[in-house]
């Protein structure tokens, strides 16, 4: 590959991407940024920690700007994924349906719909008169049909899995940092010990840290430096552990 494995660039996930070569991925795990289209005209929402408005992000301010940013980005994916490899992308309930088609327009075969339940979300702000957003969804797809199908317990092979949100000494800056325990067991079942797992949305480093503890290869980008750097913390302390046994 013309990246280097292990590594996290401080760089746009495009731009990066086109940089590796075709057919070196293993898996496809990663949590983009949301476009949070109905925060826009709520100026007494935009710092509540439950809200992320994202529809600034790289210089889109409409969905349909939002949407092809994100084809675009599924379609590199399909291009440097392997034959059978499975890909994992994390949406809101609101942009489901978007994401299924923009995964099968890309060329990936959708496959399930993953919903986590937050057994502690947020509240709900009263003025919105809405429940307490406790759903998150994950799509899965894959390139072709599964190379890697890691059977657990029949238990936890469900399209659904029930984990708190990210807390406690886990927990960093980043507002929508994923928990390990709603990552690990998908990237354990989708990959093998030594495979590539791509992150086009590094953010905290999730991805990342969750593949060092598995013996799984990881690259990714992120383009806030804040958040390499968080990330690089994280997988130092990883290596320390190890070392410590």
């Amino acid at each position: 590959m013309l990246v280097k494995a292990n590594t996290i660039f401080n760089e746009s996930c495009l731009e990066g991407l086109a940089k590796m070569e075709s057919e070196s991925v293993d898996l496809i795990f990663t949590d983009p940024p949301y476009y949070q289209f109905r925060a826009q005209n709520v100026t007494s929402l935009k710092n509540h920690k439950d809200v992320v408005t994202e529809f600034d992000f790289d210089g889109y301010d409409s969905e349909e700007e939002y949407l092809e940013f994100i084809l675009a980005v599924l379609q590199e994916c399909y291009r440097v994924a392997k034959p059978g490899a499975s890909g994992y992308f994390f949406c809101g309930d609101d942009f489901v349906s978007y994401i299924n088609r923009l995964v099968a327009q890309a060329g990936f075969n959708f496959r399930k719909v993953i919903h986590w339940h937050k057994t502690n979300p947020f509240p709900a702000i009263h003025t919105r008169k809405m429940f307490a957003n406790s759903m998150e969804l994950i799509v899965h797809f894959s390139k072709g049909s599964p190379n890697t199908w890691n059977h657990k317990h029949v238990n936890e092979m469900h399209n659904f899995i029930e984990t708190p949100i990210c807390m406690g000494k886990e927990r960093s800056k980043h507002k929508t940092q994923k928990p390990l325990k709603v990552c690990i067991p998908y990237i354990e079942i989708s990959s093998n010990f030594g495979d590539l797992i791509l992150d086009p949305f590094m953010g905290s480093g999730t991805t990342a840290v969750a593949a060092a503890l598995l013996g799984r290869n990881y690259i990714g980008f992120e383009l806030n430096p804040e958040y390499v750097e968080i990330a690089h913390n994280r997988l130092k302390e990883v290596q320390v552990k190890k070392i410590k046994g």
